[in-house]
């Protein structure tokens, strides 16, 4: 897994937004394990965009599960085009679908399942 330093986590990566506002950035496993820390940044920053990788999958919930109680705000934040579908295919530990099916199964409606993993990523990269 991933180890912290110095120079990785919210903390870092807020001070180099404080420097470069403007800077576009896809912050992969929503911030895992600093979920809270991460949707703050993205509602606060413009360009910063979060990743779904492996979040919603058994293999991640076993680690670092997402907290229940931020998926209202993980709903607004998908719908305000700031979350992405994320994959990290092939390399993975379960079966591709599982990713999708962990996205459908939070319930948060057609509307964000459609956004996150077509819309957003379309928009930002200026897609029709």
């Amino acid at each position: 897994a991933p180890v912290g330093t110095a120079h990785t986590g919210p903390e870092p990566f807020a001070a180099l937004l404080a420097r470069h506002p403007r800077l576009t950035a896809v912050v992969a496993h929503l911030g895992a394990p600093d979920y809270r820390a991460f949707l703050d940044l993205a509602g606060t920053y413009e360009r910063v965009r979060l990743d779904t990788t492996m979040v919603f999958t058994s293999f991640f919930d076993r680690f670092v599960p997402f907290p229940a109680e931020e998926l209202p705000r993980l709903r607004e934040l998908g719908l305000g085009g700031k979350v992405l579908l994320g994959s990290d295919f092939p390399n993975i530990p379960y079966p591709y679908a599982e990713q999708l099916a962990g996205l459908a199964r939070l319930d948060l409606g057609d509307d964000w399942l459609r956004a996150v993993c077509w819309g957003n990523a379309a928009t930002l990269f200026g897609l029709d």
